[in-house]
């Protein structure tokens, strides 16, 4: 991934780091972002993928069935996949719904409210971000060439060899890969799966949907920060004492 990193991109403009209240956390060394769901709004994508898979091979697939995958990580649309009686290895049903999913974002990106925005204001103000996504690199490469310049330090995909989600592998190596040390970052993230993980590599984690359940061991636990949306993250961490 280190040659995609290179890539110039275009820079959003008029992007300036938000004001607000000082926090009692310290300032990261750094800031691990997950992707789907947390950076993009892809949840509509991966099941619409997951229905033109099923389709092409003679299963139904209804409005209430996309309804019913949102959410799920990649394992899990696999499992959906298959039981629905697609013919393929679990290797070759991710392979393809990457694929399907690759081609849609290729046209465009699906920010989540404030992603830009917090990305190249965390540049600006000189903290380090990693990408830290379950999703492959055939997906991720799409997300590299369209997102701002220069935001990412280092890249940890779902197929690069670690151990997924809710492991805490992925951060473990993004922390690595940037020289820092784990529980000097903040991480990013949307799903019970990936807070866990977050907090397993001992990041100071902020769950960014309220309206996911997370187990009581994670709400409770004192490196998790529940906040709601992206701009929250912005405030806390672009306002972060010693700042």
């Amino acid at each position: 991934m280190a040659e995609l990193l290179k890539r110039p991109t275009p820079v959003a403009h008029g992007l300036e780091p938000w004001d607000g209240p000082n926090p009692d956390d310290p300032r990261p060394d750094a800031v691990l972002f997950e992707l789907d769901g947390t950076l993009l709004d892809t949840e509509t994508i991966w099941a619409a993928a997951v229905g033109t898979l099923v389709r092409a091979h003679g299963g139904v697939w209804r409005a209430a069935d996309d309804a019913a995958v949102l959410g799920l990580a990649v394992p899990a649309l696999c499992a959906v996949v298959a039981a629905r009686g697609v013919p393929l290895a679990v290797a070759d049903i991710s392979d393809r719904l990457h694929a399907g999913v690759a081609a849609v974002l290729h046209r465009g990106l699906p920010w989540r409210p404030g992603a830009q925005r917090l990305l190249v204001s965390l540049r600006r103000a000189g903290l380090p971000c990693a990408l830290v996504t379950s999703t492959h690199e055939s997906v991720v490469r799409d997300v590299l060439a369209q997102a701002p310049e220069d935001v990412f330090s280092a890249v940890v995909t779902g197929d690069g060899g670690s151990r997924p989600k809710p492991a805490p592998d992925a951060y473990l190596a993004a922390a690595r890969a940037m020289r820092v040390d784990p529980e000097r970052c903040a991480a990013v993230e949307d799903s019970p799966p990936g807070v866990r993980a977050a907090l397993g590599a001992g990041a100071l984690t902020y769950a960014v949907d309220p309206g996911v359940d997370l187990p009581a061991d994670l709400v409770t636990h004192p490196r998790l920060r529940l906040v709601d949306g992206l701009a929250a993250v912005g405030r806390a961490l672009l306002t972060s004492s010693g700042w």
